[in-house]
């Protein structure tokens, strides 16, 4: 499998309007939760915030948040997926929250390797044996798919909330002067390319009325989905940043109800009625 390179995302011009980091909040680790800082080159570390559901055959949730948001932001939804059994890790990318150094494209996904590293060492110490599952939120749908797509022996199911399918229209949208750069869609993240050979459960949940990231996108990442088990949902009249208030309580049990079923949908024979 060769990678695929982000260089023409690094460059000015660019990066500046990918990344928007957030300091940190300033609000203590909640007890019930563990901080990890990961270090992944000379004076540069991650942060992961990890909040185990206690029950070692439980899924375990990686996230990566959206543009703008750090891992606190998400304290209280890890109550509610502990609620529902699962135990969430939210993770940081470069320069944002308690996470140090500079963020890029290139960067945030070659870290999301190490992150996954990290997880899979933290379950194996503490003998989490559930399903691994990965999930991106916005941008960080890209790392999410990357690590779907490059580690299927490893992760049991891909969700995404309010992802991108093509680059291109999303640098547009947030004010990158695409043809003054001479930027085309296979500089960007490839996230329709690679979701297009990402067998494993796949969940996606949308905003109907998104104005960063236009529900069409959506429409194609589940369409190409080459997954048997797959599941596409709507949230009316919410938009990029109103989907988890909209849909309440009900983002997590359809989500939860989803990740119930992992495994236990039965693929039809050829021939079989």
């Amino acid at each position: 499998m060769t990678p695929y390179t982000y260089d023409k995302l690094d460059q000015p011009g660019i990066s500046e309007y990918i990344f928007h980091p957030t300091p940190p909040s300033g609000s203590p680790c909640p007890p019930n939760a563990e901080d990890i800082h990961l270090e992944v080159a000379h004076n540069i570390t991650l942060h992961l915030r990890i909040f185990p559901s206690g029950n070692l055959g439980a899924p375990c949730l990686l996230f990566f948040h959206g543009n703008g948001e750090i891992v606190s932001d998400y304290d209280d939804a890890a109550i509610m997926y502990n609620k529902r059994g699962i135990t969430f890790i939210a993770a940081e990318y470069r320069g944002y929250g308690h996470a140090t150094g500079i963020p890029s494209a290139s960067t945030m996904m070659t870290d999301c390797h190490a992150i996954l590293d990290e997880v899979s060492s933290w379950r194996h110490k503490h003998g989490y044996k559930g399903k691994l599952l990965v999930m991106g939120r916005s941008l960080g749908s890209a790392p999410a798919i990357e690590l779907a797509w490059a580690h299927a022996d490893l992760i049991d199911a891909l969700l995404i909330d309010s992802g991108f399918a093509f680059t291109l229209p999303l640098l547009e949208t947030i004010g990158v002067d695409v043809a003054a750069l001479e930027i085309c869609e296979d500089d960007g993240f490839h996230n329709l390319d690679k979701i297009k050979k990402i067998s494993m459960p796949t969940y996606i949940i949308h905003g109907q009325n998104d104005e960063i990231i236009a529900l069409t996108n959506a429409m194609e990442l589940i369409a190409e989905s080459i997954a048997h088990q797959k599941e596409f949902q709507t949230v009316p009249r919410a938009g990029h940043n109103t989907i988890m208030t909209a849909a309440g309580a009900m983002y997590y049990d359809v989500m939860g109800r989803f990740i119930d079923t992992i495994g236990k949908v039965r693929k039809k024979r050829s021939g079989v009625r």
